[in-house]
C-alpha cells in the first residue's frame, strides 16, 4: 500500500463536501441567484442546433497551431524550439524557429518572450496562406484574439530580442489589415478560457441595480460607481474609498461590498456557464476594450509615439538612434488603430465546457471602446463552423485537431530526434539543466 494513501483517504473524509463543491462547482459564490438570472438572460439557446451544422468538406476552413519545448541549459540559457503551422487538409504554410537565449530577467519573463515568438508565427503563417492566395470562409487561430493584444510593447532584457514585440504588433496588425482587405474571417477559439470579461459585465449591471436600490446620497452613488470601475486598475485605492464610505453607512453597503469583493475574485466566466446553464447556446456577443492600464497606454502612443518609444525602449534609442524611433513610432500609431474584439462564448453540449469565440470588430477601433458592452453582429457564419467543427467531449473543434496533431512537438521526439542530431551536428554532448534530468515526463 502506498505510505500515503490512508492520510488522503482520512483527509478527503474530514473535508468531502466542502473539496466535492470546490471541485466542480468552483468559488463560493454569494452571489448566485442574481448571476443565474443575469447571464439566463443573456442566453440564447440553439434549440434546433442541427440547422447550423453542414458538411465538413463544405467549408474551407484554415486552421493555425503551433507548439513549443524550451530547456534550461547547464550554462544557464534557455533553448527553445518553436513550430508553428497553418493546415487546411494538409499543410499550407509552416515556420520553425530555435535559438538560446541568455537573459538576466526572471524565467517568468522568458517564457512570456517564447509565448510571444510562438504567437507572431501563427501570424504569419496565416499570412503566408493569405499572401498565397487563400481566401476560404475563416481562419481559426488557437487562443483568444483579444488576449493576444494584452502583450505590453517594452523593450526586452534579451539582447538580440529588445524589439521583439514591436515586430510582434507589426504582423498581428499586418494579418487583422490583411483578413479585412480579404473579407476572411479570422476567429479566435479557446477552451476554458481563464477570462473574465462575461461576469464582469454581467456584474456590472447587478452592481447598477443593486445601487438604485440603495438610500444614499447622490453623490456618493456615483461615487461608488466610479469606484467600481477603478477596482480592476487600482485595487488598494479603490478599497481606499470604498472603506470610507463604509464607516459612513455602515450595512446599507453589505451588498455593495459583496459585489466589489466579487470583482477582484479569481471565477472565470466559463464557472459561471458551467453552474448556471443546462441547454445549448450562446451568450450574447460583448464588445471588448482595452483595460483602464492598457487604455492609458494607447493615449500615450496617440499622443506622443516618439516619446514613448524613448521611454519604453531606452537602450535601443540610445544604439539606432532616430531611424528606430521613427520606424517603432510607426508601430506604436498602428497599435492605437487596431480594430475592437467581439467575444463570447458557446455551449454545443451540456456536459461540455463552453468554447471562447473572439473575431475583430472593424466598426470600431479598440480605444473607443470602455467596459464590455453588448453588440449586434452577424454571427451565423462563425456559429455554423463552430457546429459543424465540434466533435464532441474529446475534440472542441476538428480542424483545428488536425492542425494540433501536425504540429505538436512531444518530448520524446526531441529527446530521441532533434538533441541526438545537434549533438551530431556540433560533435559534442549537450548537458541540460538538473531539472531535466531529474523528471521524465511520458
Amino acid at each position: 500500500m502506498p505510505v500515503f494513501l490512508e492520510d488522503f483517504a482520512c483527509l478527503l473524509k474530514s473535508k468531502q463536501d466542502e473539496l466535492k463543491n470546490r471541485i466542480f462547482k468552483g468559488k463560493p459564490n454569494f452571489l448566485e441567484e442574481d448571476f443565474k438570472r443575469r447571464l439566463i438572460s443573456h442566453w440564447i439557446l440553439l434549440s434546433c442546433i442541427d440547422e447550423f451544422s453542414v458538411n465538413a468538406g463544405d467549408l474551407d476552413v484554415l486552421a493555425v497551431d503551433s507548439s513549443v519545448y524550451t530547456n534550461l541549459l547547464s550554462n544557464g540559457g534557455v533553448f527553445y524550439i518553436i513550430r508553428s503551422l497553418a493546415a487546411r487538409k494538409d499543410v499550407v504554410s509552416k515556420r520553425l524557429e530555435s535559438d538560446v537565449i541568455f537573459s538576466r530577467d526572471r524565467m517568468s519573463r522568458i517564457r512570456e518572450l517564447i509565448a510571444a515568438k510562438m504567437e507572431m508565427l501563427e501570424f504569419e503563417v496565416a499570412l503566408e496562406a493569405l499572401k498565397s492566395g487563400f481566401d476560404g470562409d475563416a481562419i481559426l487561430l488557437d487562443g483568444s484574439l483579444y488576449g493576444r493584444f494584452s502583450h505590453v510593447p517594452i523593450e526586452s532584457k534579451v539582447d538580440e530580442e529588445r524589439d521583439s514585440l514591436l515586430h510582434y504588433f507589426r504582423v498581428y496588425k499586418e494579418l487583422l489589415d490583411a483578413c479585412r482587405k480579404s473579407g476572411v474571417l479570422l476567429v479566435g477559439v479557446s477552451k476554458e478560457s481563464r477570462s473574465t470579461f462575461y461576469r464582469d459585465y454581467l456584474l456590472s449591471l447587478i452592481f447598477d441595480e443593486r445601487l438604485r436600490e440603495v438610500e444614499i446620497e447622490d453623490g456618493d452613488k456615483k461615487r461608488l460607481k466610479e469606484i467600481f470601475f477603478q477596482i480592476l486598475d487600482v485595487e488598494k485605492v479603490a478599497f481606499g474609498k470604498f472603506l470610507r464610505l463604509k464607516e459612513k453607512y455602515g450595512d446599507k453597503l453589505e451588498v455593495a461590498e459583496l459585489i466589489i469583493r466579487e470583482l477582484v475574485s479569481s471565477r472565470p466566466d466559463y464557472q459561471l456557464i458551467i453552474n448556471y446553464v443546462s441547454s445549448a447556446g450562446y451568450a450574447h456577443p460583448l464588445l471588448l476594450g482595452p483595460s483602464l492600464r492598457m487604455a492609458r497606454r494607447l493615449k500615450e502612443y496617440h499622443d506622443d509615439p516618439a516619446e514613448c518609444v524613448r521611454k519604453y525602449f531606452p537602450r535601443l534609442t540610445m544604439e539606432k538612434g532616430e531611424d528606430f524611433i521613427r520606424w517603432a513610432s510607426e508601430i506604436l500609431r498602428s497599435i492605437v488603430e487596431f480594430p475592437s474584439f467581439v467575444s463570447f462564448y458557446i455551449l454545443l453540449d451540456p456536459r461540455d465546457s463552453p468554447i471562447r469565440v473572439d473575431m475583430p470588430y472593424y466598426g470600431k477601433s479598440l480605444s473607443e471602446v470602455g467596459w464590455p458592452e453588448p453588440v449586434e453582429v452577424d454571427i451565423s457564419k462563425l456559429l455554423k463552423i463552430m457546429v459543424t467543427g465540434y466533435c464532441g467531449l474529446n475534440a472542441y473543434n476538428l480542424w483545428l485537431k488536425n492542425a494540433d496533431e501536425k504540429v505538436r512537438l512531444r518530448r520524446k521526439v526531441v529527446d530521441y530526434i532533434y538533441f541526438p542530431y545537434l549533438e551530431k551536428l556540433f560533435g559534442e554532448k549537450i548537458i541540460r539543466g538538473r531539472s531535466y534530468r531529474r523528471v521524465k515526463y511520458p
